[in-house]
Order: C-alpha cells, then structure tokens, then sequence
C-alpha cells in the first residue's frame, strides 16, 4: 500500500506522539525518583537526587589501581636502610623494624637520624602492624588499625620555613595514601544497617584508599599543627565529600563525635604519630643526596 504525502505525514505525526509520550514517561518517572523518592530515603546523608547516589556508587566502585595511585612507595630497601640508620643511633628496634614490648620505654635512641620519606613510610608501616601506635591513635580503633598500610607519603618542606643554621624546614605539605582493608568495616556497616552482608560486600569494595594531603607547622600550638583535606579513591576533596560522611555515619558511634574535619585530622595522625613515636622532628631536602625529602628526627 503506497501512503500519500498527506497520509505519511499523519502518520509521522502519529510516531513522533507515541515517541514524545514515552519519553515522557520515563521523564517523570526520573523526576519522580531524583525529586522524591532519592531525597525521602537518602537525605539526611546529603544524597539529594540520582546524581549525587550514582556520585557515591561510582567512588566506590572505581577504586584505583594502586600501582598508578602511589608515586613515592617504599620498598624492602627502604625498611632495611631506615632501620639500620635507627639502630646506629641507639634505636631499639628488630632487623624486621619491630619494637618489643619490653623495649619501649628505653626504645629511642641517643644520636641525630635522617630519614627519607620513604624509609620513613616503611618504618611507620611496622609500627602499625605491630600495634605500637594503637594507644595514640583510639579513634581508628574502630576501623582496626591492624587493616591499615601506607602505600605512599611525599613529605616538601615549605621554603620560607628553612632554618640555616639547622638546615631543616619547620613547615612542610605532606602527601600520604592509605589503603584499608575493609572486611571488618563490611561486617560492621551490615550489622548497623540491619542489611545482609552480601548487599554491602556489592556496594563497598575490599579495599579503599584515602589520601591525606595537610600542611604542617611545628612550631604552631599542637592543636593548630596541622590544616588538611582528604579524598576516598583518587577523587577529589569535593566528590569524595559525600561517601566519607556517609561511611563516618556507619562506622563511627555517635559519641565519638566523628565528623569529616575530625576524620581528616585523625588519619592525618596515623603519620604524626609514627613520627612522634621515633622523637622530635623537622624536615629536609635532598636527605644524604638521595634526591629524596626526608626528615631529621632526634
């Protein structure tokens, strides 16, 4: 049957009603789920419509290689040459960078260290596996701090801050990755959820990475040190925003009085404190010609 030019037209007329009321149904069907049902559900987690919850999903689920995150890791050489330059200062410390338990009160050392930031990493690393930094760290307790590693730190000292007749910096940024190991978040979140643990093993991967990037300032008062900001995955500060709080609402009770500033300045500590647990520091440039930042620590 051959349409008339009158006939086709109508008839196109007709396909391009059907496409337009399909089209919008599934417009407000999206607009049902992004102004209604998302916020009714989701926002008293700032997850406000579809965007911000395929915002959320989509840092989880993106998780990095970590071979292309860490810029700066250490390595087995690192952990060897930093306890050594320990040892040779007087440092109680294992071949393996263990401190043990009787050895803790006497475990620093007498001489000056120069460690780069990479020896340092390694080092820091060995204290938190061996649960030396549990005490100082309460907070991350309920992470366990047993699941944490640092796989990247770059410490730059701030130019200004160079003392000449030390030849340390007082200030420096410090850039450091953390992954965590989350089959105890999993259990925890499913049983704070009252979901089964399979749904939450689909929505949050078995390892998540933060990155901590802060300013410090020694010779500010202790609790102004530090200024910094934080990001999950290798997103930035402002997509990651969402996912940390929520993550902090799931694992954190509410006495804590956990909040994303406190979060920033509590893993900022996982390096602070394996620095304090070593002694009194400043920082340096070119450490012993390695062409790495480093420290001094005494």
């Amino acid at each position: 049957m051959k349409l008339t030019k009158k006939k086709a037209g109508i008839f196109a007329l007709k396909i391009f009603a059907v496409l337009f009321f399909i089209v919008a149904v599934f417009a407000s069907g999206f607009l049902f789920l992004d102004k209604i049902i998302i916020p009714k559900y989701f926002g008293e987690y700032d997850i406000n419509g579809l965007g911000d919850l395929i915002g959320v999903v989509s840092s989880l689920y993106s998780s990095p290689d970590e071979k292309s995150l860490v810029k700066n890791g250490y390595s087995d050489t690192d952990l060897t040459s930093g306890v050594e330059k320990l040892q040779g200062a007087g440092y109680k410390i294992e071949d393996d960078g263990t401190i043990l338990p009787e050895n803790m009160s006497t475990f620093k050392g007498t001489g000056k260290v120069t460690l780069t930031d990479r020896e340092f990493s390694a080092i820091c690393n060995r204290l938190l596996q061996t649960q030396i930094l549990e005490d100082s760290l309460p907070n991350l307790n309920y992470i366990n701090i047993m699941n944490i590693t640092i796989v990247d730190l770059v410490v730059t000292p701030d130019d200004e801050s160079y003392n000449e007749e030390t030849g340390t910096y007082s200030k420096a940024n410090i850039l450091f990755i953390i992954k965590v190991g989350t089959d105890d978040l999993r259990t925890q979140i499913a049983l704070q959820m009252q979901t089964p643990e399979a749904l939450i093993k689909m929505i949050i991967p078995s390892e998540l990475y933060f990155t901590v990037n802060y300013d410090i300032d020694l010779n500010a008062e202790e609790e102004n040190r530090t200024t910094g900001t934080i990001a999950i995955n290798g997103k930035t500060e402002k997509q990651s925003e969402i996912l940390i709080n929520l993550l902090i609402e799931f694992i954190f009770p509410s006495e804590s009085e956990m909040n994303i500033e406190k979060f920033t300045k509590e893993i900022g500590n996982v390096a602070l404190s394996g620095i304090d647990t070593l002694g009194n520091f400043s920082f340096l440039k070119d450490v012993e010609g390695s062409g790495l930042n480093g420290m001094l620590i005494e």
